[in-house]
């Protein structure tokens, strides 16, 4: 099936590993040029070598550490440059610096939280509006998380801040309707890595210093109380499966899809 996005020019952010890695690679695969954003060189650019293999019409490097609003402004210039336009925005970005109840949890935790899942989504919207409200066109993909439909136990900060990208996710869909810009979200539910290569040095999943891989060592117990029951065996999504999604979502074929919150979740709801 043509998803007409060969040629488009497709900028995701925290694409280094699990689902933007996940992410960059199914765009590659449909033949578009893919703006990989991240923090972690060495695995930033393993994604633009595996983009360009798997089909990308062209693929680049951009560091950036987007909860900084100048280096989200020039990384977006930057892009702008090397591929003319910015077709399709992903905001990937998101996370939590620790696991606690919140009566035990700090502002400066709260702060880390917000700044890392929603300001990022901000910061990067933002910066790549102008370009898409001059040519009429666009599509930007928040990932969103069921975190904010059902609330992670010991996650307060993070639920909150994914909730907020939902409700500006609808908010934005309704002001940038009329000038033909869609924005929809996708909402996962514990997707995980399939190797240690998925990973990178700022992911909450890489094998020695990330702070799921950190509370499986030093903090089980608290870590155990967080997962949902799926309605089916597997418990976990994979990247890929979201980047499927948000290939559809930047597609032609869902051109008539705006405000969305895509759920993906194995069944959490009806588990």
């Amino acid at each position: 099936m043509d998803m007409g996005l060969s040629g488009k020019t497709v900028l995701v952010t925290g694409a280094t590993a699990n689902i933007g890695r996940g992410i960059a690679l199914c765009f590659a695969a449909e033949g578009a040029a893919v703006a990989v954003v991240g923090r972690d060189e060495e695995h930033g650019r393993r994604v633009v070598t595996l983009a360009l293999e798997r089909g990308a019409s062209a693929a680049s490097w951009h560091p950036a550490d987007v909860r900084d609003e100048a280096a989200v402004n020039a990384m977006v210039a930057d892009v702008t440059q090397r591929h003319g336009r910015i077709d399709v925005l992903v905001n990937n970005v998101g996370g939590n610096v620790d696991v606690r109840p919140f009566a035990e949890s700090t502002s400066d935790q709260w702060r880390a939280d917000i700044d890392m899942t929603l300001m990022t989504t901000l910061y990067c919207t933002h910066a790549v509006l102008p370009q898409m409200l001059e040519r009429e066109a666009g599509s930007i993909i928040n990932i969103g998380s069921m975190s904010a439909i059902v609330g992670d136990r010991l996650m307060a900060a993070y639920s909150a801040a994914k909730g907020a990208v939902h409700s500006l996710t609808k908010v934005l869909a309704s002001e940038l309707g009329p000038s033909g810009i869609r924005v929809n979200c996708i909402a996962p539910y514990a997707t995980m890595p399939q190797s240690p290569d998925e990973t990178s040095s700022g992911s909450r999943f890489q094998p020695d210093t990330g702070l799921f891989s950190v509370l499986r060592r030093e903090r089980a117990s608290d870590l155990a109380k967080i997962p949902r029951p799926t309605a089916l065996p597997r418990k976990s999504a994979k990247p890929e499966e979201i980047g499927a999604a948000a290939v559809y979502l930047a597609s032609r074929h869902a051109e008539f899809i705006t405000g969305e919150i895509m759920v993906i979740d194995g069944g959490v709801r009806v588990g």
